[in-house]
This record gives structure tokens, sequence and C-alpha cells, in this order.
């Protein structure tokens, strides 16, 4: 009987740990998108640069070869001030 309720304890263990760790919710964000220029041109390679103002973190990128940039692992909220900057073409 001491052997059927040490197994029992232990599966009940088991179910309680399995469903605390789908309680961590999200703990990071990300932003993403496309740069293109007033002609509907991509600009592959343009530099992009997010802050986040309460804590002054930076995270940066450049666009791929559609113009797509992400920017993964970021702190969730904000406000978050993002620039995109390309040679030949102003902030």
């Amino acid at each position: 009987m001491k052997r059927v309720f040490t197994h029992l304890l232990g599966v009940v263990l088991l179910l309680c740990m399995a469903s605390m760790s789908y309680a961590q919710g999200v703990t990071t964000a990300s932003i993403s998108g496309q740069i293109i220029d007033a002609t509907g041109e991509v600009l592959i390679g343009a530099n992009i640069l997010a802050v986040h103002q309460p804590s002054n973190t930076s995270y940066g990128n450049s666009t791929d070869l559609e113009g797509r940039y992400r920017l993964p692992n970021m702190r969730v909220g904000g406000p978050y001030t993002i620039t995109a900057s390309y040679t030949g073409y102003g902030s």
C-alpha cells in the first residue's frame, strides 16, 4: 500500500510541475517590418535602431534582401523610438 501511495504522489507532483511550466507567460517582445523608399523599392542593408525609452536599452539590426527586419528578444512594453538609416537617405 505504501508503494502505491508513493507512486501516486510522484505522479501528482509531476503533473503539478508540468502545469506550472505553462504559467511563465511572455517575457520578451519583438518588432518586425519592411523598409521601402518613396518609389516602393526595398532598401537592402538599411540599419534599424530601436531604443526602449524607460531603460535606454538599444536593439539593432539591418534589413535583408526583401527590405525586412526583425528585432527579437526585446523588453516588453514601451515606448520605443525606432530609427532607420540608409546611405543617401535621411533617418
